[in-house]
């Protein structure tokens, strides 16, 4: 048993929970809040993961998206593609060099957002679809696109064959099969 120090008064707190749905397709003014360089799950690699914050929209200002980064990958296909993403980012923010990945924390740049397809049983997340980069002159305001996608309906039967039961036990040796209870 732990003590807590303090009684704790939970009629004292606001106790409405959201439904962490993920952001609605939009174009986003985003910044990154947290980050952290970790290996890849082979160990082979490097990845930056990022934890952004919304702005803008003033509706979804707030809420996370969470994105990662190989930059460093036995795959060469998939580094240049972690590669070229981080460099979008860097372009975004208006960073040209960086050695810390908080040399990217607050600042503030805009993205188009979307959902992403689901992948191996989990389901579609939100991500950054393209950056829109000052230097360009095109980037839109912030805000949630008025149509969005629907959402897959779960399969009424997904087709699969029922588990395989246990192969019966052999009978007894007497031919005929006895009831466990009887003598």
């Amino acid at each position: 048993m732990a003590r807590l120090g303090n009684a704790f008064d939970a009629t004292a707190h606001d106790t409405t929970q959201s439904d962490y749905s993920e952001l609605p397709n939009g174009v986003y003014k985003l910044e990154i809040e947290a980050s952290d360089v970790v290996p890849t799950k082979a160990g082979t690699g490097t990845i930056l993961k990022t934890t952004m914050s919304v702005l803008e929209p003033e509706s979804h200002k707030g809420r996370k998206l969470f994105t990662t980064y190989n930059l460093e990958n036995q795959n060469p296909q998939a580094q240049e593609i972690g590669q070229k993403q981080f460099a979008s980012l860097c372009r975004a923010i208006g960073v040209s060099s960086v050695e810390d990945s908080e040399d990217l924390h607050f600042h503030a740049f805009t993205a188009k957002i979307g959902l992403g397809k689901a992948q191996n049983g989990y389901p579609a997340r939100a991500e950054v679809k393209r950056y829109y980069f000052e230097d360009e002159g095109n980037v839109p305001e912030p805000a949630v696109d008025a149509v969005q996608p629907t959402p897959a309906a779960a399969p009424a039967n997904d087709n699969r064959q029922a588990a395989a039961r246990p192969a019966a036990s052999a009978a007894p040796a007497g031919g005929a099969r006895k009831n466990p209870w009887s003598k």
